[in-house]
Protein backbone atom coordinates (compact mmCIF):
# COMPACT_ATOMS: atom_id res chain seq x y z
CA UNK A 1 0.00 0.00 0.00
CA UNK A 2 1.36 3.47 -1.04
CA UNK A 3 2.24 5.99 1.59
CA UNK A 4 -0.11 8.32 0.45
CA UNK A 5 -3.07 5.75 0.68
CA UNK A 6 -2.01 4.78 4.24
CA UNK A 7 -2.05 8.42 5.32
CA UNK A 8 -5.93 8.42 4.22
CA UNK A 9 -6.88 5.11 5.92
CA UNK A 10 -4.86 6.45 9.35
CA UNK A 11 -6.89 9.86 9.11
CA UNK A 12 -10.14 8.08 8.70
CA UNK A 13 -9.21 6.04 11.61
CA UNK A 14 -8.39 9.05 13.74
CA UNK A 15 -11.74 10.88 12.46
CA UNK A 16 -14.30 8.17 12.92
CA UNK A 17 -12.63 7.03 16.60
CA UNK A 18 -13.02 10.88 17.38
CA UNK A 19 -16.67 10.47 16.37
CA UNK A 20 -17.42 7.83 18.66
CA UNK A 21 -15.76 9.19 21.22
CA UNK A 22 -17.26 12.11 20.87
CA UNK A 23 -21.12 10.50 20.21
CA UNK A 24 -19.95 8.46 24.10
CA UNK A 25 -18.98 11.37 25.66
CA UNK A 26 -22.28 13.39 24.81
CA UNK A 27 -24.40 10.20 26.05
CA UNK A 28 -22.30 9.48 28.96
CA UNK A 29 -23.10 13.30 29.93
CA UNK A 30 -26.74 13.19 29.34
CA UNK A 31 -27.59 9.83 30.70
CA UNK A 32 -30.69 10.11 33.61
CA UNK A 33 -28.70 10.83 36.71
CA UNK A 34 -29.35 7.65 38.98
CA UNK A 35 -32.10 8.16 41.75
CA UNK A 36 -30.92 8.81 45.01
CA UNK A 37 -30.56 6.04 48.08
CA UNK A 38 -33.36 6.90 50.51
CA UNK A 39 -34.25 5.00 53.77
CA UNK A 40 -37.95 3.51 52.04
CA UNK A 41 -38.74 3.69 48.75
CA UNK A 42 -38.65 6.37 46.25
CA UNK A 43 -41.63 6.09 43.41
CA UNK A 44 -39.61 7.30 39.89
CA UNK A 45 -43.22 7.03 38.32
CA UNK A 46 -45.47 9.03 40.71
CA UNK A 47 -48.90 7.15 42.12
CA UNK A 48 -52.09 9.51 41.69
CA UNK A 49 -54.63 8.96 44.78
CA UNK A 50 -57.88 8.24 44.19
CA UNK A 51 -60.23 10.66 45.07
CA UNK A 52 -60.83 11.24 48.65
CA UNK A 53 -62.66 13.18 51.14
CA UNK A 54 -61.78 13.84 54.67
CA UNK A 55 -61.89 16.40 57.64
CA UNK A 56 -59.09 19.15 59.00
CA UNK A 57 -58.56 19.63 62.43
CA UNK A 58 -60.48 22.45 61.89
CA UNK A 59 -63.70 20.32 60.87
CA UNK A 60 -63.24 21.78 57.24
CA UNK A 61 -63.48 19.73 54.23
CA UNK A 62 -60.18 18.33 53.06
CA UNK A 63 -59.42 16.56 49.43
CA UNK A 64 -57.81 15.96 46.84
CA UNK A 65 -57.15 19.65 45.58
CA UNK A 66 -55.63 20.81 49.13
CA UNK A 67 -52.86 18.53 48.45
CA UNK A 68 -52.35 20.50 44.80
CA UNK A 69 -48.88 23.12 44.69
CA UNK A 70 -47.16 21.85 47.88
CA UNK A 71 -45.08 18.67 49.09
CA UNK A 72 -46.89 17.01 51.90
CA UNK A 73 -45.28 14.34 54.37
CA UNK A 74 -48.10 11.97 55.52
CA UNK A 75 -48.18 10.62 59.14
CA UNK A 76 -50.49 8.36 60.74
CA UNK A 77 -51.77 7.18 64.16
CA UNK A 78 -54.04 8.32 66.56
CA UNK A 79 -53.68 10.70 69.29
CA UNK A 80 -53.65 8.40 72.58
CA UNK A 81 -50.72 6.65 71.33
CA UNK A 82 -48.50 6.13 73.64
CA UNK A 83 -44.71 5.82 72.08
CA UNK A 84 -44.22 5.47 68.09
CA UNK A 85 -47.05 8.61 67.66
CA UNK A 86 -45.63 11.57 69.84
CA UNK A 87 -42.01 10.47 68.79
CA UNK A 88 -42.84 10.76 64.83
CA UNK A 89 -44.60 13.98 65.60
CA UNK A 90 -41.55 15.25 67.73
CA UNK A 91 -39.35 14.16 64.87
CA UNK A 92 -41.03 15.69 62.09
CA UNK A 93 -41.43 18.84 63.91
CA UNK A 94 -37.42 18.64 63.91
CA UNK A 95 -37.21 17.90 60.64
CA UNK A 96 -38.94 21.40 59.62
CA UNK A 97 -36.43 23.11 61.94
CA UNK A 98 -33.69 21.69 60.24
CA UNK A 99 -34.68 22.73 56.78
CA UNK A 100 -35.43 26.14 57.81
CA UNK A 101 -36.77 28.02 54.94
CA UNK A 102 -36.40 24.86 52.66
CA UNK A 103 -39.55 23.56 54.18
CA UNK A 104 -41.78 26.50 53.01
CA UNK A 105 -43.03 24.69 50.64
CA UNK A 106 -43.52 21.29 53.17
CA UNK A 107 -46.84 20.93 54.68
CA UNK A 108 -47.12 18.22 57.68
CA UNK A 109 -50.22 15.85 57.80
CA UNK A 110 -51.53 13.68 60.30
CA UNK A 111 -53.95 11.37 59.73
CA UNK A 112 -55.63 9.45 62.37
CA UNK A 113 -56.58 5.99 61.90
CA UNK A 114 -58.90 6.36 65.39
CA UNK A 115 -61.67 8.59 64.07
CA UNK A 116 -64.16 7.62 66.53
CA UNK A 117 -61.90 9.08 69.64
CA UNK A 118 -59.89 11.60 67.08
CA UNK A 119 -62.39 14.63 66.33
CA UNK A 120 -61.53 17.91 64.54
CA UNK A 121 -61.37 19.29 68.06
CA UNK A 122 -58.87 16.37 69.58
CA UNK A 123 -56.68 17.01 66.70
CA UNK A 124 -56.63 21.05 67.03
CA UNK A 125 -55.63 20.12 71.01
CA UNK A 126 -52.79 17.87 69.82
CA UNK A 127 -50.86 18.48 67.46
CA UNK A 128 -49.89 21.83 68.82
CA UNK A 129 -47.89 20.17 71.04
CA UNK A 130 -45.33 19.38 68.47
CA UNK A 131 -45.69 22.20 66.19
CA UNK A 132 -48.56 24.41 65.37
CA UNK A 133 -48.65 24.33 61.86
CA UNK A 134 -49.20 20.44 61.54
CA UNK A 135 -52.49 19.65 59.66
CA UNK A 136 -54.81 16.62 61.42
CA UNK A 137 -56.92 14.89 59.55
CA UNK A 138 -59.85 12.71 60.49
CA UNK A 139 -63.22 11.44 59.19
CA UNK A 140 -67.12 10.88 60.01
CA UNK A 141 -68.87 8.17 59.94
CA UNK A 142 -70.17 7.90 56.10
CA UNK A 143 -71.58 4.87 54.43
CA UNK A 144 -69.73 5.41 51.13
CA UNK A 145 -66.83 5.86 53.03
CA UNK A 146 -65.16 8.27 51.45
CA UNK A 147 -61.84 7.93 53.50
CA UNK A 148 -60.69 5.14 52.56
CA UNK A 149 -59.38 5.65 48.95
CA UNK A 150 -56.83 7.52 50.83
CA UNK A 151 -55.72 5.26 52.84
CA UNK A 152 -55.84 2.59 50.27
CA UNK A 153 -53.52 5.21 47.83
CA UNK A 154 -50.89 5.44 50.51
CA UNK A 155 -51.14 1.81 52.00
CA UNK A 156 -51.95 2.53 55.46
CA UNK A 157 -51.87 -0.51 57.73
CA UNK A 158 -53.97 -0.43 60.75
CA UNK A 159 -56.92 -2.04 62.40
CA UNK A 160 -58.92 -1.66 65.44
CA UNK A 161 -59.04 -4.80 67.89
CA UNK A 162 -62.26 -4.88 70.34
CA UNK A 163 -61.56 -4.93 73.74
CA UNK A 164 -61.96 -8.78 75.78
CA UNK A 165 -65.06 -7.87 77.82
CA UNK A 166 -68.39 -8.04 76.38
CA UNK A 167 -70.31 -5.02 74.37
CA UNK A 168 -67.02 -2.89 75.54
CA UNK A 169 -66.48 0.10 73.62
CA UNK A 170 -62.54 -0.21 74.59
CA UNK A 171 -60.29 -1.21 71.31
CA UNK A 172 -56.77 -0.84 70.64
CA UNK A 173 -55.46 0.46 67.66
CA UNK A 174 -52.77 -0.92 65.93
CA UNK A 175 -51.15 0.87 62.77
CA UNK A 176 -47.65 0.67 61.02
CA UNK A 177 -44.86 3.31 61.23
CA UNK A 178 -44.38 4.88 57.86
CA UNK A 179 -43.78 8.24 56.22
CA UNK A 180 -45.55 9.33 53.10
CA UNK A 181 -44.00 12.22 50.70
CA UNK A 182 -46.84 13.32 48.32
CA UNK A 183 -45.62 15.78 45.03
CA UNK A 184 -47.45 19.29 43.87
CA UNK A 185 -49.66 17.52 42.00
CA UNK A 186 -51.23 15.32 45.14
CA UNK A 187 -49.17 12.14 44.02
CA UNK A 188 -47.28 9.39 45.89
CA UNK A 189 -43.83 10.39 44.89
CA UNK A 190 -41.57 8.80 48.41
CA UNK A 191 -41.71 6.07 51.10
CA UNK A 192 -39.95 6.71 53.96
CA UNK A 193 -39.41 3.87 56.49
CA UNK A 194 -38.33 4.08 60.01
CA UNK A 195 -34.29 3.30 61.30
CA UNK A 196 -33.86 1.09 63.77
CA UNK A 197 -31.88 1.65 67.18
CA UNK A 198 -30.80 -0.68 69.78
CA UNK A 199 -34.40 -2.13 68.61
CA UNK A 200 -36.64 0.87 68.72
CA UNK A 201 -37.94 2.21 65.59
CA UNK A 202 -38.05 5.85 64.56
CA UNK A 203 -36.70 8.53 62.93
CA UNK A 204 -33.82 10.56 62.61
CA UNK A 205 -34.62 14.20 61.50
CA UNK A 206 -31.47 14.29 59.87
CA UNK A 207 -31.80 11.18 57.63
CA UNK A 208 -34.97 12.55 56.66
CA UNK A 209 -33.94 15.81 55.53
CA UNK A 210 -30.99 14.04 53.62
CA UNK A 211 -33.47 12.21 51.69
CA UNK A 212 -36.20 14.85 51.38
CA UNK A 213 -33.79 16.99 49.69
CA UNK A 214 -32.18 14.48 47.44
CA UNK A 215 -35.88 13.34 46.07
CA UNK A 216 -36.61 17.00 45.55
CA UNK A 217 -32.93 18.06 43.75
CA UNK A 218 -33.06 14.88 41.89
CA UNK A 219 -36.75 15.70 40.23
CA UNK A 220 -35.41 18.95 39.90
CA UNK A 221 -32.72 17.68 37.21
Amino acid sequence: MSTPALNRMLVGFVLTSAVIITVAVAVFANRPAPPPQIQGLLLTEASPLPTFKLLNHRGEPFSNRDLQGRWHLVSYGFTTCPDICPTTLAQLSLLVAKLEDRADDLEILFYTVDYQRDTSEQLAAYLPFFNKAFVGLTHLDDPKNPHLPFEQGLGIAARLVPGNAPNSSDYQVLHGNTLFLLNPQGELQAIFQPGNSEGAYSFDPDKLAEDYLAIRQYLAD
